[in-house]
């Protein structure tokens, strides 16, 4: 007997509300961003990485996360793909210019929405996390396969973007301390350990 849809659909949000409060590379991201460059900078970020996981979402509903699965060489293409681009992040913080006027201007202009669509769209595990989940909680007696994992998905990123976005306003208060203190050096270095850390991770990380 099937459960009744909105026992499902509470049994759904509450294991995203879960996942969502467990740490993940995503979250080092965006809190790296927003201490060292502010509050707007992490919500941004945290906006461009809900978009990066839509495009997973809509992935794993219309079966393309399946590639990943049938072509093991793509899905390395794509999570060495991702670990370079972070490598790459924390070694230019690393040689950032310190507390210059350029480098203030370079904040408010700082690409952090399509840099977290980049690190949505390659991380490849969320592609085959979403198409081990999802399916979890559909039911054959309530219409097309395809149609309920595209709504789970929007469920579970916008419920992500709202946990990623918590993250980013907590970041952005130790911002403002910093920016206080005038210690913004501190956030570039940690911002320059945290990217390299998760980018080797991610790339020595099997699965």
């Amino acid at each position: 007997m099937p459960l009744p849809e909105f026992t499902q659909i509470y049994l759904f949000i509450g294991a995203c509300l879960a996942l969502v409060s467990i740490p993940g590379p995503a979250v080092a991201f965006i809190v790296v961003r927003g201490v060292s460059e502010g509050t707007k900078a992490a919500l941004r970020t945290a906006a461009g990485i809900a978009v990066g996981n839509l495009c997973q979402a809509l992935a794993a509903a219309f079966g393309l996360a399946a590639l990943l699965v049938s072509y093991p060489s793509v899905y390395l293409w794509i999570k060495y793909a991702g670990a370079s681009y972070l490598i790459y992040l924390g070694l230019r913080s690393f040689f950032a210019k310190a507390n210059s006027r350029a480098s203030i201007d370079n904040k408010r202009n700082s690409p952090s929405f399509p840099q977290g669509v980049l690190v949505g769209l390659l991380n490849p595990k969320v592609a085959l996390f979403l198409l081990a989940f999802l399916p979890q909680f559909t039911n054959s007696e309530n219409g097309e396969l395809w149609l309920q994992l595209l709504y789970l998905g929007f469920g579970f990123v916008f419920i992500g973007w709202l946990g990623d976005s918590t993250w980013a306003l907590f970041a952005g208060l130790a911002s403002a301390r910093l920016q206080r203190n005038n210690d913004l050096s501190w956030g570039r270095f940690a911002a320059g350990i945290v990217y390299c850390a998760v980018g080797i991770t991610t790339a020595i990380w099997s699965g």
